[in-house]
């Protein structure tokens, strides 16, 4: 217990940078597993292909991802909480 004290400031800071980072992380994989955010990409993909800022090929590569990126996360949302862990 004493220790524990002691070493607060030094243990301190370093867990409130963790609970930060923790949370960063959270909000980018929320906001890169969202189903509108990934709808909007396709949409400018479909713009940047349209105004030749990028290749066929390459709008065909990223296209294929966010598709399945959207399938994968439509089939997470028809699970039931009980299924995460079989």
């Amino acid at each position: 217990m004493l220790g524990k004290l002691l070493l607060l400031p030094i243990t301190g800071p370093f867990k409130g940078l963790l609970e930060i980072a923790q949370r960063i992380q959270e909000m980018a994989e929320k906001e890169l597993n969202d189903p509108a955010q990934i709808k909007n990409r396709l949409s400018e993909l479909q713009m940047d292909l349209e105004l030749g800022r990028i290749t066929e090929e390459a709008y065909q590569k990223e296209e294929e991802e966010l598709l399945e990126k959207l399938e994968r996360i439509e089939a997470d949302k028809g699970r039931a909480p009980h299924e995460e862990g079989d």
